[in-house]
């Protein structure tokens, strides 16, 4: 966890540096602009994140347990403005199904889009699940953004119900065995304007649903295990984070594992630099060939 943390604030002050280059480059360009921090049962104070240019730090007055909650990072010099999150469940009772027995593929998934205020410069923004007066879902029956999500649909999967994953509910720090059910993870879509630039992020907990994650491994910041089940190993109320989940970039659609494929003005100045490195190369073998002849 400590290297992914690592990781996520050496992104951030690798932003800071490069944040003139982007605000020089047109819209169409794919530019990382910023991150996005995934925790469960934490605050986002300065053991959060320490970047250079964040002087502000969200917190929620304590109130954490068994919140997942969202850290959106700006660390550029303007505000992020017509901010929005939308939360789509793909699994379990999040994606539709009844949250009594595991299903990973349901046709009448959860969403539910938040309005955010502004993000403003040099800050960090807390979504706090269940606070900020946000409305909950209820698209299938399913409150996506529930304070304690995970245990939202309480022991109807059984004690000590179990996963194809082999894991089972009551393994958790607590070892509650009580709250079993698959209430199942859920997509996120981050969209907002930095000054006339679209930036967007689309991630999930999982790398292999279609926003994947930074990491690219399953990472449980909604307190739920990789399955959608309640209860086990990812239920733990360490406030520790698990680093960074998404990057954000210019652009709209982006993918926040970063695997969004180029637009063509990118792709345009990629070639151009291969080009003049393959010149460079050649330019310099021939000159070595002379020598040597």
């Amino acid at each position: 966890m400590k290297s992914q943390l690592l990781c996520g604030t050496a992104t951030v002050a690798l932003l800071l540096v490069a944040q003139p280059l982007l605000l020089s480059q047109p819209a169409s360009a794919t530019t990382l602009v910023a991150s996005i921090i995934g925790a469960y049962d934490a605050e986002c104070t300065s053991s959060c994140v320490s970047a250079p240019g964040i002087s502000n730090y969200a917190s929620n007055g304590g109130t954490t347990f068994d919140t997942p909650s969202l850290f959106i990072l700006n660390p550029t010099s303007t505000p992020f403005t017509d901010v929005t999150v939308t939360l789509t469940g793909y699994q379990d009772a999040a994606g539709g199904g009844t949250g009594v027995t595991y299903q990973n593929s349901v046709s009448t998934p959860a969403t539910l889009t938040l309005t955010l205020p502004n993000i403003a410069a040099n800050t960090v923004y807390q979504l706090i699940w269940g606070g900020g007066g946000l409305p909950e879902s209820g698209a299938s029956g399913l409150n996506l953004f529930a304070y304690d999500y995970d245990d939202s649909l309480g022991d109807i999967a059984g004690s000590g119900a179990s996963d194809p994953a082999g894991h089972h509910c009551g393994t958790n720090d607590t070892s509650n065995s009580g709250i079993c059910n698959f209430t199942g993870n859920f997509d996120v879509a981050f969209s907002a304007m930095l000054g006339s630039t679209p930036i967007s992020s689309d991630f999930s907990p999982n790398n292999a649903q279609d926003g994947g994650n930074v990491g690219g491994t399953f990472i449980g910041w909604e307190g739920l295990d990789i399955d959608g089940l309640s209860e086990t190993y990812a239920d733990t109320h360490t406030e520790t984070f698990p680093g960074t989940l998404a990057d954000i970039f210019t652009g709209t659609g982006q993918r926040g594992g970063g695997t969004s494929v180029p637009e063509p003005s990118s792709l345009a100045i990629i070639a151009g630099g291969l080009g003049a490195l393959g010149a460079l190369a050649f330019g310099r073998r021939r000159r070595k060939v002379a020598v040597t002849i």
